[in-house]
C-alpha cells in the first residue's frame, strides 16, 4: 500500500464579520477592519463597498471573503467566479424567470441553440441586424394577418415554381413590367 505524505499546517482560522470599504481591480477587498481579503472561489456574488460580509482569516495577515451577508436593497447583484474564464451551469432543467425584464447580451458572439425545438414567444418580436440576416430552413411556414416587406434596393424572389394567388385582386405596379 502506498502512503501519500502531505504537509500539514496547524493554523487556526477565525470567522468574522465586517463591512467592505474598497473593492480593488484585482478582486481583492479592503475591509473596514483594515484587513485585505481575497474573494473565495465559492463566493459567487461580486462584493461592493458597504456590503456586510463573512470572512476567514488566520495568523498570516490575509484572509478570504466567504459570503456576502447583507447589502443595501437598491443595489444590483452581479455573479461571477473569481479566476474563472467560463461559468457553465449543468443541470437537466434550468429556468430563468424575470418579473419585469430579462436582458441577455454579449460584447462578442452570442449563440442560442437547441437540438430539438427552439420556441420564441412574445407580444412583439423585433430583430435589428447591422449587416446581414441569413435564414436557412428545409421548410418555412409563416402565417400573418398582414405581411409588409419593403426593400430599399433589389427584391428578388426565385424558385423552381412560383405561385401567387389572391381571393380578390393582384396588383403589379411599376414603371416597366417584363414577363417571360
Amino acid at each position: 500500500m502506498l502512503a501519500l505524505k502531505s504537509p500539514v499546517r496547524s493554523t487556526s482560522v477565525t470567522l468574522s464579520e465586517a463591512r467592505i470599504a474598497i473593492v480593488f481591480d484585482d478582486g481583492g477587498c479592503l475591509l473596514d477592519t483594515g484587513l485585505r481579503v481575497q474573494r473565495a472561489l465559492s463566493c459567487l456574488i461580486e462584493p461592493k463597498p458597504g456590503d456586510r460580509v463573512l470572512f476567514a482569516h488566520g495568523g498570516n495577515g490575509g484572509g478570504h471573503l466567504l459570503h456576502i451577508l447583507e447589502r443595501e436593497p437598491s443595489q444590483q447583484a452581479e455573479m461571477s467566479v473569481p479566476g474563472a474564464m467560463l461559468l457553465a451551469v449543468r443541470q437537466p432543467q434550468i429556468a430563468i424567470h424575470a418579473r419585469e425584464r430579462l436582458d441577455l447580451g454579449s460584447a462578442g458572439t452570442a449563440s442560442l441553440s437547441a437540438l430539438q425545438t427552439l420556441s420564441l414567444t412574445g407580444g412583439n418580436l423585433f430583430a435589428s441586424v447591422r449587416e446581414s440576416l441569413v435564414a436557412q430552413a428545409e421548410h418555412y411556414v409563416g402565417r400573418f394577418g398582414q405581411y409588409l416587406l419593403d426593400a430599399r434596393a433589389l427584391l428578388r424572389l426565385h424558385g423552381k415554381d412560383a405561385l401567387v394567388t389572391a381571393e380578390r385582386d393582384v396588383k403589379v405596379d411599376a414603371e416597366r413590367i417584363s414577363m417571360g
